[in-house]
């Protein structure tokens, strides 16, 4: 194993994620043979280097959460791209015709696309609701842990995301959301042309207006 062997895998949830809203075509070439690869825009060296004074410190039995850190950093839905294999060996490869500002520009680009960021406003929703299944870390017993909370964090990117897509005018619907967490008795306020969450407690039917779109909570339960 080398100096890096600890990369984290990509999750399933990430591979979904960055489907659903980037298609599944390469961005460089716009086809899906062969089937697109997820490239990281910023590697795991870079990702690993970077947060290591964030979690420099941190005691043993909490260690987990400065992996979690780097896992999430690295696997943040704004690191990845779709791209063919020819198209991700040459930016891995550091080839100049194509580096790291052609990849931004590509993928910002596809942000400019009312569809694309509209299916940006789906994933949020997904995640406010709670993704089943999310990571949280390992246990003492070197078992992985799971739940179904809300990690706020992972809205960052994608809420300003759609935030620029208001502010260029793009038509993206109702900006004020309502949405239901999977685990009941709560919901979260989205003001999406200002990238802004609340939280709320209790029934989300008397917080809903005419002004707002209310998602209410069909999912079966998750673990």
């Amino acid at each position: 194993m080398g100096k890096y062997g600890d990369r984290p895998k990509n999750p399933d949830a990430l591979l979904r994620a960055a489907r659903k809203v980037f298609g599944t075509a390469c961005l460089a070439w716009g086809t899906t043979r062969p089937r697109p690869e997820l490239a990281h825009i910023c590697d795991w060296p870079t990702v690993r280097l970077a947060t290591e004074s964030a979690v420099r410190g941190i005691p043993e039995r909490i260690a987990h959460v400065g992996k979690q850190h780097r896992r999430s950093t690295f696997h943040d839905l704004g690191n990845v791209v779709p791209l063919c294999p020819n198209h991700h060996t040459l930016f891995d490869g550091n080839y100049p015709e194509f580096d790291v500002d052609t990849v931004l520009a590509l993928r910002d680009a596809a942000l400019r696309n009312p569809e694309v960021l509209l299916r940006v406003v789906d994933v949020i929703i997904d995640e406010l609701r709670g993704r089943p299944n999310r990571w949280i870390g390992a246990a003492a017993d070197g078992c992985r842990k799971y739940n179904r909370a809300t990690d706020l964090t992972a809205l960052i990117t994608l809420l300003s995301w759609v935030r620029k897509g208001f502010g260029l005018g793009l038509e993206l619907g109702e900006p004020h959301l309502v949405v239901d967490c999977v685990s009941g008795g709560q919901h979260y306020h989205v003001a999406l042309d200002h990238g802004a969450v609340d939280h709320c407690a209790g029934d989300s039917s008397q917080c809903a207006t005419a002004r707002t779109r209310t998602v209410r909570d069909t999912a079966p339960q998750g673990r």
